[in-house]
């Protein structure tokens, strides 16, 4: 059961957190990350989040758990990431991103 809470975590953390890259990247907007910060990089890392979420969430189907367990753990991971995203883009380097292009 406690395997199935992490891969139900991790599956909605990198699921989640493909979103926003993936739509910057679509967009063909820049925004910094960890490989660089132009809209191709986005769009390959939103993707690789997508596809690293789905194997989290084949694994986790694997497992047969609780539904209700897995829909909680899911939603407290994409929650985690959600938080994370918004306190970077307000007041992390995201806003010093937004200043040096303004």
């Amino acid at each position: 059961m406690v395997l199935t809470i992490i891969l139900a975590l991790m599956a909605g953390f990198w699921s989640t957190n493909g979103i926003p890259h993936y739509l910057t990247g679509i967009l063909g907007q820049e925004a910094p990350t960890p490989f660089g910060k132009s809209s191709v990089v986005n769009l390959f890392e939103g993707y690789a989040a997508f596809l690293i979420g789905g194997v989290f969430w084949y694994l986790t189907w694997l497992q047969q758990g609780n539904p209700v367990l897995v829909f909680i753990s899911a939603a407290i991971g994409a929650l985690a990431v959600d938080l994370f995203h918004a306190h970077y883009w307000r007041a992390g380097i995201g806003a010093a991103f937004r200043r040096e292009k303004a």
